[in-house]
């Protein structure tokens, strides 16, 4: 449980306020995006795309937040901390690749909040939980064959940019997974292996935020002809199911933490 939510709660609150009006303001003017050149036409569909998940992740914290405030149990914060992660991830692209539009402050402002509420959460959450049916080593391979497939993509794109001294586009993306997704799986899969208690507390926020990202990139795939972009389905495929499997092991989890 949590002593003292208001903190965390107010401040999620007006995070997900902020990105709900910034993600309903992107899909009905997407030239929002084009004021700067950061947005070419071929990221514009993830862009639209995210959009759309903020704005469903926006409204979902937003409805949880008077149960949050009277509940007892860990497992829901346990979801309202991994769509918290998945708005500072979402914004904090936005912020440090520089999307700057007459909503820059409002990202900035979306981050920081997201940030201080997940920090707030740890500051007053007691994480003894029990998940005595929870599939911990499922999970674990799952988080495993996320880690290997995402570092050697981003790897195949790194190291032939290092050599020509190019940045690629969307560099912030490549540094928030190297540095601190990657990391974070790899140290829940191992915890979730050896059914330790932090494996138990991260793996739900990260199977939330895994499977609201991978929706978002898989949206962004199918909405690519509207762009021009060609559609290719072994690409929808592969989106399609890294997000259904961590999509599919949340209910399971939700089920079995008692807390």
């Amino acid at each position: 449980m949590i002593a003292h939510p208001k903190l965390p709660l107010t401040l999620s609150g007006l995070a997900a306020l902020l990105a709900l009006g910034a993600a309903l303001t992107g899909i009905v003017h997407p030239p929002l995006y084009q004021y700067q050149p950061m947005t070419p036409d071929n990221l514009m569909p993830g862009t639209l795309s995210q959009d759309i998940i903020s704005l469903a992740v926006s409204l979902a914290l937003l409805a949880c937040l008077r149960p949050l405030a009277r509940s007892t149990s860990l497992r829901l914060w346990l979801i309202w901390l991994g769509l918290m992660g998945y708005l500072a991830y979402a914004y904090g692209i936005y912020v440090f690749e520089t999307v700057i539009n007459p909503l820059y402050l409002i990202y900035i402002a979306i981050f920081s909040l997201s940030i201080w509420a997940v920090i707030s959460f740890f500051a007053r959450a007691d994480l003894a939980l029990n998940a005595p049916g929870a599939p911990r080593r499922i999970t674990a391979a799952l988080f495993a064959l996320l880690v290997a497939m995402f570092l050697m993509l981003w790897l195949s794109i790194l190291i032939p940019a290092m050599q020509n001294q190019s940045a690629p586009v969307g560099a912030t993306i490549f540094a928030f997974d190297l540095a601190l997704i990657l990391p974070l799986l790899s140290f829940a899969a191992l915890m979730l292996w050896r059914r330790q208690r932090w494996g138990d507390v991260l793996a739900l926020p990260l199977l939330v935020k895994a499977a609201t990202l991978g929706l978002s990139v898989l949206i962004g795939t199918l909405i690519g002809p509207l762009w021009g972009l060609p559609l290719a389905i072994d690409e929808v495929g592969i989106y399609a199911v890294l997000t259904l499997l961590p999509a599919a092991l949340i209910i399971p989890w939700y089920r079995n933490v008692n807390a």
